[in-house]
């Protein structure tokens, strides 16, 4: 099942959040990323609407030769296209759990980045084992990626919920396996190294993510709830109203009233052998 989130409604209220910034200030230049970046051909895995591809990546390897970055929904392809458009950058409609949508990249990419990406993709290992086999021997790969969520356990009481159940009930959610069964850090660790990978890096942790205000706040997460899809036009503020006032039960707020959110997160940097 493909999914369910409105291509507008995220580009317009989905930019990179200081996480993610921190993750490629932090440990990948630690991990010397960014500095030897002359003719490489790096991917960006799950690009959506290309403002990470372009406002972070790019600036990160300001000497790559070339970014392919692909998305499985076309409609963020386009705006990709149209809104973040690079000569150095080229968007494609792919699926990285299908071999034959990326086979023509067999071990020619340096570097792998996916950010935000993983949590969607349902058979997780198939994906790693695809990367694997786009890498060139000693190219490296990076994830950083939703392993829980108080956002998940909101959704998951709004299928119940008398008030929102009659649109919900049976939907799939897209709640990820790492969230229901509580997945630590060495479980990607193990499945990396069954791969064949090397394992530079491997770490779950809370991040915290402050907003500005109530309206972004609400906006960003309806644009990340697959759910939304259902529930008519005429509830979608009500239904907004009431992710709000559920995730800030869950989270609560800064001393000064922003609201935040908390997730624990999955750090991931590997590197394909070389032969």
């Amino acid at each position: 099942m493909s999914l369910k989130l409105d291509p507008k409604n995220y580009t317009q209220w989905h930019s990179p959040i200081e996480t993610v910034v921190d993750f490629f200030k932090g440990k990948l230049t630690e991990l010397g990323w960014g500095k030897s970046d002359k003719n490489q051909v790096i991917m960006d895995v799950g690009c959506g609407p290309g403002g990470t591809t372009k406002d972070i990546i790019l600036p990160f390897f300001p000497k790559v030769e070339k970014i392919i970055a692909l998305d499985v929904m076309p409609d963020m392809i386009n705006i990709a296209r149209d809104k973040n458009a690079h000569p150095q950058i080229e968007y494609l409609v792919a699926d990285v759990t299908e071999w034959s949508t990326v086979e023509q990249w067999e071990a020619k990419i340096t570097k792998v980045i996916s950010i935000h990406c993983f949590h969607w993709v349902k058979n997780q290992k198939e994906g790693f084992k695809n990367i694997y086999r786009l890498l060139m021997p000693g190219g490296e790969a990076a994830f950083f990626f939703v392993l829980e969520a108080t956002f998940f356990d909101a959704s998951e009481k709004f299928q119940n919920c008398s008030k929102w159940c009659q649109y919900l009930k049976g939907r799939d959610n897209r709640i990820p396996d790492s969230h229901k069964y509580k997945y630590d850090a060495t479980y990607y660790k193990n499945l990396a190294e069954e791969i064949g990978f090397e394992v530079l890096h491997c770490r779950k942790e809370e991040k915290i993510d402050v907003y500005p205000d109530d309206v972004t706040f609400k906006n960003f997460f309806l644009s990340l709830c697959v759910l939304a899809a259902y529930i008519p036009q005429e509830f979608k503020e009500d239904f907004k109203d009431d992710i709000l006032q559920e995730v800030i039960e869950r989270n609560g707020r800064t001393d000064t009233g922003l609201p935040l959110h908390r997730g624990q997160m999955l750090e991931l940097v590997v590197r394909k052998k070389l032969l």
